[in-house]
């Protein structure tokens, strides 16, 4: 064998013996993932995916392969959590690792990236947290006004006078846009990431020509709102808000222009994320008081009890209104604002109960999931405040919907105490001056209502 002849017989051998080493550690990287449907060559488990309702079909997939299932997604992995346990396990326990968010095509096309929710874990992500905390103490004032008005002066320090409020409607698009872009499927680019080489004009790209008009809106009316803010205290007309407060705090002319760019994302992101799921609860509320009629008059008995006729409740009433409390709770649990949150990503390898978590999976909660779960909540689809009750006190046996409903571990919502808080004020006060019923069809009937449970988008 001539020596040329010899060295390309071990460059055979040797590419062989790689490509055999590469198959057989795949293979075996693979038997330790957790379990879960199996995958079809090259699509994976696309076809698996929930079609109409993620939570429940999700919930589904677990009852069949465990609460810790793997899916792969055109070679992506997907990690989906169907129980409170193992959610905290891994997004708490180890948040460290599994407190990162997922690439996004359309995420980053339409230039959402900035969003707290959005933000990769990081210095930025950190600051962002930070900052949000520098939010007004009176809000009780605020939570007087309804959704967007109240978180718009609270992150602003603007008025909205209605629905027709140029301020309003430009925050409404954006946020329009983003519930949008949220949509799971709704853009093919998010499953094949290299269409995001298309120019915007060919065949295929809609998604491309979406996303260049929301970048523009949403660059726009950051910056629109921010400028107003800054114009108002400049006149010596502004009000208490997360703007005034950041100008107060700010340190140095040095540190002013990145942390003006700081500042201008928490805010939109407190009137992106607060308002949305805000109006979404309460919705939610509406139609509960409207089902349960029993449940709506033992609140109004103890409102009417604690607080009396001549005024509406506030703050201090909270701890002696243990029914009315617990009817927030049962609304954050009957109805959950985002049925499979938020996603995180797996910064690098870990494993879990024996079992490979790959490094740049993501991570989905099935909150739906959690909030339906029998052995916590007997009879889930059923709304009964009592059950978080012992007698005659708050009492809350098992998990506080709070625990999942706001996020996990260092990605948990920063605004979650003025979300609950928000939410506790409204419904006592909406229930000390209203009476509410299913409205009443042409003949005078009351309408039949229907829970028909969350719908696909990240907000239901």
């Amino acid at each position: 064998m001539s020596l040329p002849t010899s060295w390309a017989a071990l460059a055979v051998t040797a590419i062989f013996a790689w490509t055999l080493k590469t198959y057989l550690s795949q293979v075996r990287r693979k038997a330790r993932l957790p379990p879960g449907p199996k995958p079809i060559p090259i699509i994976g488990n696309v076809l698996d995916m929930p079609r109409k309702h993620f939570g429940r079909e999700f919930a589904e997939l677990s009852k069949k392969h465990g609460d810790v299932i793997h899916l792969d997604l055109l070679g992506q992995s997907m990690i989906v959590l169907g129980s409170l346990q193992a959610a905290s396990d891994l997004t708490e326990k180890k948040s460290t690792n599994n407190s990162d968010r997922p690439s996004s095509v359309m995420v980053d096309l339409c230039g959402f990236e900035w969003l707290t929710v959005l933000k990769k874990y990081g210095a930025e992500w950190r600051h962002h947290r930070r900052t949000f905390h520098h939010t007004p103490d009176d809000l009780s004032v605020h939570l007087k006004l309804s959704f967007g008005a109240t978180v718009m002066r609270i992150a602003y320090g603007l008025d909205v006078a209605d629905a027709d409020d140029e301020y309003y409607k430009m925050v409404e698009r954006v946020a329009e846009i983003g519930g949008e872009v949220a949509i799971p499927g709704r853009f093919l680019a998010e499953a094949l990431p290299m269409l995001r080489i298309l120019p915007s004009w060919s065949p295929g790209a809609e998604f491309k020509r979406f996303a260049i008009e929301a970048n523009r809106e949403m660059l726009y009316t950051v910056d629109y709102l921010f400028d107003a803010a800054k114009a108002a205290m400049d006149r010596g007309e502004a009000k208490d808000s997360m703007i005034t407060r950041f100008f107060d705090n700010v340190a140095s002319d040095d540190e002013t222009e990145y942390a003006e760019q700081m500042m201008k994302e928490v805010a939109a992101t407190t009137y992106v994320a607060g308002a949305d799921t805000t109006n979404a609860a309460v919705a939610a509320f509406f139609l509960a008081m409207a089902l349960h009629p029993e449940v709506q008059i033992k609140a109004q008995k103890e409102l009417e009890a604690v607080v009396g006729t001549n005024r509406l409740p506030d703050f201090s009433d909270r701890a002696s209104l243990p029914y009315t409390d617990a009817l927030v709770k049962e609304l954050l649990r009957w109805h959950v604002v985002l049925p499979i949150g938020v996603p995180h990503r797996v910064v690098a390898d870990d494993e879990y109960r024996g079992k490979l978590i790959p490094g740049g999976a993501t991570i989905l909660v099935n909150v739906w999931a959690l909030s339906r779960d029998p052995a916590v909540y007997p009879d889930p689809e059923t709304f009964d405040p009592e059950r978080f009750l012992q007698n005659g006190q708050l009492h809350v046996k098992g998990a506080d919907p709070a625990s999942f409903a706001f996020g996990f571990g260092r990605r948990v919502c920063p605004g979650r105490l003025l979300g609950e808080a928000s939410l506790f004020i409204l419904c006592a006060s909406v229930l000390s001056v209203f009476s509410i019923g299913a409205p009443l069809d042409p003949d005078g009937k009351p309408v039949e209502l229907k829970n028909t449970g969350p719908t696909n988008q990240m907000v239901a």
